[in-house]
């Protein structure tokens, strides 16, 4: 069940425990209760890098998996990661699957994936040697699962943005 948060701060990505203001939950259309962000999201001009953050901790096949949204500047990371596979036919979206599986896990059983032991490493070469690890190491299997589980965490997300929309919606319009 999804029910953390994290930031886009790198500092903070593994997430928090959700914190749901106090006697307002937001709801899906079929009435059950959403996720809320971190509360830093009301916050003036750097609320926005808080709406859209969503981590889920989930087990496999005996194995405890905690993924995360992506920012924009990671799915545009993903894009770097694809040049190669642009016009295979299915291996682009093999690629896609991968890259953002890659991105996406905040850890495995506890531990996070290797990454390279760089201070200004670019996030595009962080991007490539991620994908390059799972693409490497893992089979399709754990890539199809790690990627539906994000598709519903990134669907949650915008049922929860939809949610606030309405929610925040002015109540009474003026006539003009």
């Amino acid at each position: 069940m999804t029910d953390t948060h994290g930031t886009y701060d790198p500092a903070d990505r593994p997430g928090r425990k959700a914190a749901t203001p106090e006697g307002s939950t937001l709801k899906a259309e079929d009435g059950t209760e959403l996720p809320s962000f971190d509360r830093r999201y009301e916050e003036d001009f750097k609320g926005l890098l808080y709406i859209g953050s969503l981590t889920d901790r989930f087990s496999w096949l005996g194995h405890e998996f905690v993924i995360r949204t992506l920012g924009v500047d990671e799915q545009l990371a993903i894009a770097q990661v694809l040049k190669p596979y642009v016009g295979t036919g299915g291996g682009e979206q093999l690629a896609y699957a991968t890259a953002l599986v890659s991105l996406c896990v905040v850890s495995v059983d506890g531990e996070e994936l290797p990454t390279p032991i760089a201070e200004d490493i670019k996030l595009a070469e962080w991007a490539q040697r991620r994908f390059s690890y799972v693409k490497d190491n893992w089979y399709q299997y754990t890539i199809n699962e790690v990627f539906n589980r994000y598709l519903k965490l990134e669907d949650t997300a915008s049922q929860v943005v939809e949610a606030m929309g309405k929610a925040f919606a002015p109540t009474a319009s003026t006539p003009g």
